[in-house]
Order: C-alpha cells, then structure tokens, then sequence
C-alpha cells in the first residue's frame, strides 16, 4: 500500500500486487531485535509526511528508492487514517487466502519428500499443515468465526509502503525505547504510540513485568505472508538444523573441520593451543571481509551438499593483543545450486571479557586438560604462555557461546510457523 495525499491527510493508493507482496515481506524485523530498557524516550518511530501528516510505528526498511517500510498497529491507523486501514484490510483479505492456499500445498509435499525418520520435521509440518487447513476453513465460512485464528483483518499489525516522495523526516526512536514499545504492544497496552517510554515501562512493571528483558515474539498478530521459493528454502533448512541433527563445521583460517555432534567452540580451540603451546604460532587470520564468496566455506559446501545446509565458525586470534574475534554463518543451498548465507554473526572478546570459570573449564576438559599438563611438564611454554593460552581459550569459548545464542535465537524465530515472520538476507 502506498500513501500519498496533501493537507496533513493520508489515503491509500493501490499498488502493484508483486509491490505489495515484497512490502510485506520486511514486516517483522522489528520484533527480534532487543534492547535494555531506558527512560524518557519516544517508542515509535515517526515519520512525517509531506503533507504535513505523521505516521507513528516502527520503520523496518529504507528502500533503495527512498520508500520506507512501517509497521503500525491496526487500531491506530484506523483511528488516524481510516481510509487507508479500509483499504489495506480490503487488499490482504484475498492476499492471505492465496498465501494459506500456498502454504498448504507446499506442506502437503514436504511432508510426501520426508523419510518417517524425521519425526521431530515431520511433526511440526503436520500441526503446521492442520493450522493452515483450519485457518482456510474459518476464511469460507466453514467454521464460527470464534471457533478459528484471526482473520487478516483482524491482526494487531500492518504494514504500510511510503513513497519517497511522501517521506519529509523520520524521527527514529532509540533501540531502548522499542523494546519496550514490543512489551507494550504485546500487552496491548492503550495508546502506545502516543505515550512515553518511562510511562509505559511503568505500567508494565504494574503487571509484573521487566521491560529490560526480551520481550515476546508478535509474528503470531500479523496477517500470513507471501515468500518466495528461495525463503522457503531458507526456512525449511533452519527447521531441518533446528530438528534433526545440525551439520556444523569449525575451524580457523581456510581450514575446517565437520564438527555435527562435538561440543561447540572445543573442537576448533584445540589446535589453536596446541600451536600456541608448541611454539608456534597460530594461523594468519583471513581480512575480516577480504573475499566477497569466503573461500574458507569451499570444503563446508562440498562436504555439506547433500544435506543443503550447513554452519561454520571460524576463529581469529590476535595473541599479542589479547583478543579473539569468532566468525560465523548459516549458509543453505537453493533450487539452482548456488550457496547463498541467510544469517551472519561476529563476536569480538578480549581475555577479560570472559565469564567467570571459563578457564576452569578449559582446563578440566578431557582434550585440553592433558595438552596443558604435557606442556607445563615437559617444559614447551612458560607460565605466561600457558596463562595467554589458557585466557585466549575462554575468550573463544565465550565468543562462541554469544553466536551460538544468537543464531538459535534466530532460528527460533523462524521455526515456529512455517507462513512468518519474514525471512530476509541481503538486502532483499
């Protein structure tokens, strides 16, 4: 839907089908991203139109032609722009019975291509594939309206496509401030957009609440979403890693080592210290960025090409400086053969910033423990040596725990219903 109009007033213009379906794709960015709670802040993002009119939401993509996405509640829109919210529930309506229509095909052969071994996939398709059946159902009129999920209409968001040309400013709230517009809107707190972020923190706290933790996941209050083939793909592949056994590789450099079932950051630790412990030096680290196709994933697609996805983590140290930086990526393989990485993610930690008794642990491992003692006894590295490897070690362990959290948040987010939130990488 894109808006135009003069005079502080906003009314819909139909826009292309295919326009808006990429629209619609973007919605939900705005629902992972957590924040700490602060105070005094603005929640929504507002965008002033060049009418002289607002729209108050949460902006999730700046096209490449100056159109900005926003996510805005339903009953806000419908309070400040009726003409639009009419529209837009009049243009999803049949959208969503397609997209339903869809999904329920592409579950039905899912479910046909799976071996009865993949119990846990299998599982979630068939739930996946009543809900669906259902929802189509209620959308006929098979069913009382009270006895199925919501309607289109009935969703809590929207999303609404700005022209450029509309856009004049964009008053963005601070990262604190949204995360607790996202525990307001999950509580349904009134007038959301119009009040504080020290009001409604306080509110929530009335109900029990911390606004500083992660809040809830809202893509169960959006209408069903179009995707194309490639993020079908792409979220067909987190489910499979989320429910079957993952295929993960670890190493440093260009080299890497299939680790599906070792314990995570252990596996590529320990050549690391064995280098370091024996006098040597660890691998030169690739440029962070160096190669627009990483060559260090050549071995992981090869090796992982009939699965069709895989993860890999990699390690840089810098010992001279104390840090250590972990690299890591989701990668999946599409229709037409080509690799394409849907999630990415970097920590970077020095040997101060890790957890109290990661080094213990380290040192009690089964695989380490002894290549420490065989150091220290036989003379290879001096206390200092061992206090750096040992410090570097838990930086990695450290580094790897926060990816880890972060991806199996991610993937979280994408394995709980098949038809959203919106799965989007590169700029697409």
């Amino acid at each position: 839907m894109v808006y135009s109009g003069g005079g502080g007033s906003l009314r819909a213009v139909r826009a292309p089908h295919q326009a808006m379906l990429q629209t619609i794709y973007c919605l939900l960015a705005l629902f992972m991203c957590g924040a700490s709670w602060g105070a005094e802040r603005s929640v929504c993002d507002v965008i002033e139109t060049a009418g002289g009119g607002e729209i108050r939401g949460a902006v999730l993509r700046r096209g490449a032609d100056g159109s900005v996405d926003v996510a805005v509640q339903r009953d806000w829109l419908a309070a400040h722009a009726p003409e639009a919210a009419a529209a837009l529930a009049a243009e999803e309506r049949p959208q969503a019975r397609q997209v339903r229509e869809q999904l329920q095909q592409r579950i039905t052969r899912r479910i046909e291509e799976l071996p009865e071994s993949k119990t846990r996939s299998l599982a979630l398709l068939r739930r996946e594939l009543v809900r669906v059946e259902a929802e189509l159902a209620a959308d006929a009129g098979d069913t009382p309206a009270d006895a199925g999920p919501q309607q289109p209409e009935q969703t809590q968001f929207a999303l609404l496509r700005i022209a450029a040309k509309r856009v004049r400013r964009i008053r963005a709230a601070e990262p604190a401030a949204q995360n607790v517009a996202r525990w307001a809107w999950g509580e349904r707190l009134k007038d959301v957009e119009q009040r504080s972020a020290a009001d409604l923190g306080a509110e929530l706290v009335t109900r029990g609440i911390d606004p500083a933790q992660e809040p809830p996941h809202l893509g169960d209050r959006l209408p069903p979403l179009p995707q194309d083939q490639r993020e079908w793909q792409a979220r067909l592949a987190l489910i499979d890693d989320a429910l079957s056994v993952p295929v993960a590789f670890q190493g440093t450099g260009n080299l890497l080592v299939r680790t599906d079932n070792a314990e995570p950051g252990m596996t590529a630790l320990l050549p690391l210290l064995t280098q370091m412990l024996g006098g040597g030096n660890p691998p030169t680290p690739t440029a962070p960025g160096a190669a627009g196709r990483p060559d260090w994933l050549e071995s992981a697609r090869s090796q992982a090409s009939q699965e069709g996805h895989f993860r890999a983590t990699r390690l840089h140290l810098d010992p001279v400086g104390g840090k250590v930086k972990v690299e890591s990526v989701f990668v999946v393989k599409m229709d037409d053969g080509a690799w394409e990485t849907i999630w990415r993610d970097e920590q970077v930690l020095s040997t101060a910033d890790a957890p109290a008794g990661t080094a213990e642990r380290i040192q009690a491992d089964p695989q380490v423990g002894p290549l420490l003692e065989a150091a220290r006894g036989l003379g290879l590295a001096d206390a200092a040596t061992l206090k750096q490897a040992v410090g570097l070690g838990a930086a990695t362990l450290a580094a790897q725990s926060r990816c880890d959290s972060r991806f199996n948040g991610f993937r979280s987010d994408f394995a709980r219903r098949l038809d959203g939130p919106p799965l989007r990488w590169d700029n697409r």
